[in-house]
Parts: C-alpha cells; sequence; structure tokens
C-alpha cells in the first residue's frame, strides 16, 4: 500500500516524538548479568524545537511496530534478549516507510520479520540502540520487498538492515571513540567501494521508531549475502558460496577452505595459478587498498567483513565491505601488518610474498591514490563532505534521542561523559577529517605502503 508524505499526519508525529517520554512503558530492557538493563525513552527537553522539526522532515521515516511483548516482553522481547540470535527470536512486525516531507516520494506499508542484528552492540552496556534486520518471508506476507529504496538499480529486497552506529559513536564506551562520532564512516567506505568499480551494498540515512517512539537516526543499508550477489554479478542464490566473516551462509567452505590451504605458498607459481581461481585477485587488491587506506580497526577472522563466490560457473571470492566504522581515524593510523587468522588481512600477508602480487598492488595503488583516482585528496574529501551534508540535518534529532544519555543514564566505560551534540562535536569531528586527514592520508599511506615494499 503507498501511502503520500508531507501530510498533517506526520506533523502530530513530530509534536509527539519532542515530547515523548515512555510513559506506560518497560521500566528495565531485560536484565544483563543479573542487573535490570536501564531504559530511555526521553527526548531531550532543551532540545531546539525549529531545529528538530527539520530534523525529522530532512530524511525518510521507516516506522518498525510490534506487538509489545515482541519487542520487549520479559519472555520473548527481542530488545530485551538482544543477545538472542537467529530465527527463532525473530518476531513478526508491520513496517511503514514514508518519504521526507515536501518531496514526492511515495512510500509502503508491508509486514515482515524482524530481529536484533550485528554482534558486539548487541551488548546493552556498549549501546541501548541496538541494530535491526527486516527479513521479508512468504509467511509474513510478501516474500521480497518490491520498492526503490536507494534510487537506481534493484528494487527488490529479501534482507535489509537497519545500522544503528556503535564505533565512533556518541553511545560507544570509549570516551575517545565518543568525541570522534561522526555517523559517516561505514557509508563513506562502502560508497567508496562502489565508486572504484565494484558491488557494495547500497545505504541511505533514516529515521527510525519502534511502536511509535522516536528511537534515532539509522544507515539503512542491503545485506551483502548470497542473494545481493546473485543480485549484482549474476546466477542465482543457490549457485554462490557466501559468508559472513567465519559463518557460512549458504553453499559451502569447500573453496574457502582449499584457498586457505593454498595461500601461505602463494609464492609457488603452481599454486599461485591456483589461487587465482578461487579468488577474484584485482578485486580483492582494491578491497585491500580501500581497507588500509582507511586503516581499519575492527575487522578479523570472525568479524566485519563479506564475501561470496559463484560456484556455477566457477568463480573467484569476491569481498564486500562491511561495518567500516573503525576507519578514517588518525591520518598516520597503519593497519597493513595487520595479520589475523582466516581474515582478509590474513590472506593480504600471504599473497604479498609473491611478486606479482606485489606489482599489481602497487601499481592498482598509484592509481586508486593518484590525481582523479577514487582515494586522491580532493575526491575522497569530497565524497565525505557531500555523505555529511546528507546527514547534517538530520543529526539534531539523534543529538536530543541519545546525545546525552553516556551523561545521564549509563556512565560507561570511560570518560568524559558529556553531553554531545551536533555543534560541539559532530561538526568539528566532520571539519577535522575533511581540513585535516583527507588531504593528508593519501600522501602518509603511500609512504607506508613504499617502506612495506607495496609502492614501486
Amino acid at each position: 500500500m503507498c501511502l503520500a508524505s508531507g501530510t498533517g499526519v506526520e506533523a502530530d508525529r513530530y509534536d509527539a516524538w519532542m515530547g515523548q517520554t515512555g510513559e506506560g512503558w518497560p521500566t528495565s530492557w531485560g536484565r544483563r548479568e543479573g542487573r535490570p538493563v536501564p531504559v530511555h525513552y526521553a527526548m531531550d527537553p532543551g532540545a531546539d524545537r525549529k531545529a528538530l522539526r527539520e530534523a525529522f522532515e530532512s530524511l525518510p521515516v521507516l516506522e518498525v511496530k510490534l506487538d509489545p511483548e515482541d519487542l520487549l516482553g520479559v519472555e520473548r522481547g527481542i530488545y530485551s534478549h538482544p543477545m538472542e540470535s537467529g530465527e527463532e527470536w525473530e518476531r513478526k512486525a508491520r513496517i511503514r516507510w514514508t518519504g521526507p516531507a515536501g518531496p514526492t516520494e511515495k512510500g509502503f506499508e508491508t509486514a515482515c520479520g524482524v530481529r536484533i542484528q550485528g554482534g558486539w552492540n548487541r551488548r546493552p552496556e556498549e549501546s541501548p540502540k541496538h541494530s535491526l534486520r527486516l527479513v521479508f518471508r512468504g509467511r509474513y506476507g510478501a516474500p521480497r520487498l518490491e520498492y526503490p529504496l536507494f534510487g537506481g538499480g534493484s528494487g527488490s529486497f529479501e534482507t535489509l538492515v537497519l545500522r544503528g552506529g556503535n564505533n565512533n559513536s556518541w553511545l560507544h564506551w570509549s570516551g575517545e571513540e565518543r568525541r570522534r562520532a561522526d555517523y559517516l564512516r561505514d557509508e563513506w567506505m562502502r560508497r567508496s567501494h562502489a565508486v572504484m568499480g565494484h558491488p557494495a551494498p547500497r545505504g541511505r540515512f533514516v529515521h527510525v521508531a519502534l511502536n511509535g517512539l522516536y528511537w534515532g537516526v539509522y544507515n539503512l543499508v542491503e545485506r551483502p549475502d548470497e542473494h545481493f550477489a546473485a543480485e549484482r554479478l549474476g546466477g542465482r542464490p543457490k549457485d554462490w558460496d557466501s559468508r559472513n566473516a567465519d559463518k557460512v551462509l549458504s553453499g559451502d567452505d569447500t573453496a574457502w577452505r582449499r584457498l586457505m590451504a593454498m595461500a601461505p605458498a602463494a609464492e609457488d607459481p603452481g599454486v599461485w595459478a591456483e589461487i587465482r581461481g578461487l579468488l577474484d585477485v584485482p578485486a580483492f587488491i582494491d578491497y585491500m587498498v580501500l581497507n588500509l587506506y582507511g586503516a581499519n580497526g575492527d575487522w578479523d577472522g570472525a568479524s566485519n567483513w563479506y564475501a561470496a563466490r559463484r560456484r556455477v560457473p566457477v568463480g573467484g571470492f569476491r569481498f564486500f565491505v562491511w561495518d567500516g566504522e573503525r576507519t578514517l581515524e588518525s591520518p598516520e593510523d597503519s593497519r597493513i601488518a595487520e595479520d589475523a587468522a582466516e581474515s582478509p588481512s590474513w590472506i593480504f600477508q600471504r599473497l604479498r610474498k609473491n611478486a606479482e602480487f606485489r606489482r599489481a598492488f602497487g601499481l592498482r595503488a598509484r592509481e586508486l591514490l593518484g590525481p582523479g583516482g577514487p582515494l586522491s585528496a580532493g575526491a575522497a574529501a569530497e565524497r565525505f563532505r557531500a555523505l555529511a551534508a546528507e546527514l547534517e540535518t538530520a543529526m539534531p534529532a539523534e543529538a536530543a534521542r541519545w546525545g546525552s544519555y553516556r551523561a545521564t543514564v549509563q556512565p560507561y566505560k570511560t570518560g568524559p561523559y558529556e553531553k554531545y551534540g551536533v555543534e560541539s562535536h559532530w561538526k568539528p569531528e566532520v571539519r577535522r577529517l575533511v581540513e585535516q586527514y583527507f588531504p593528508r592520508r593519501g600522501e602518509v599511506f603511500a609512504r607506508q605502503l613504499a617502506e612495506a615494499g607495496l609502492l614501486e
């Protein structure tokens, strides 16, 4: 069912969000290690109402409605049991999408499954703003969502992820990461991978409401599983080996195990030929250049990357950027020596012993970093600046919902516990990245690669 946006209903909804208190809602969000999890429902009473209204009107709104027992019930609530995972902890929901007030974008309303998404930010002490996964199945209604969420390209989806942000957010346990909060790095990494010519999960920023209460700004993203791989690279989902780090999503791990066995002997010409059949080497080089440029500080063998390989016809593994929040921190950072077992970095460390790989890597890195390249100072900064412009007007809503949480609700784990805001924190971090990080990073990164023997 399509819904027009920009009506008085939306205005009433915005007024309700500004004054929400959570009256009548549960007084704890379950228990964690024997203690009740603190709740937080209210918006900052001192927030500028004009700025809030403009914030609400600047992005699409995705309302998620569940049976109250399925959301926060003691026995079966997904939000009161965030550490539980799998289909057993998926609940039926109804979602409603409305475009920003004013534009002509139509909306939709449909049923789907919803579950808690992700790893570390499931832990209530780490983040009370959990990420969510939306799953479209025949038993809920339509087996796919058919709607042009991201403009051009495919508008058919079986799974979507609402990323709430954890690292470098105002809710992180580290005071240093809270000061760096920007909510842009992850999307910048994916869009950069797309600009480099590779399939990348599309994303856009949205406001999310849970059972009528405003919950914050989220990044709505495609999930790069076997359905994504088939949509972007051809074939049927069942033709693909797909994995979320160490978890097999479809197919099997036979080819992956073979790649892991071959990689340590990459210097051998015969083995190198077999590796090139198991791994799309040019695509892997681009993936690694991007992650090493960003100095990704949060990936290992068990988290924060996806990969897929087509079995029919046979192809090599392709890696998809995922969860790039721990990137773009200091221009002097380096992760070139990273070597986490059975991760992209582990493969890289073994392949770099091969002279042909090193030459190809160095040539491509120069191209990507060079004048007009997607990782050149100007292009990288402009892409980030444009992304920040998409989010800037909406950020007062995020600040009003979550900016005071660590100062007033749950101070955890390291201070200072400040009231975070757009003018005081978000804009200065965006300026730092645009004016100080990107102008320096390419030159520093090139030097790091040269010192490691990876840039001729």
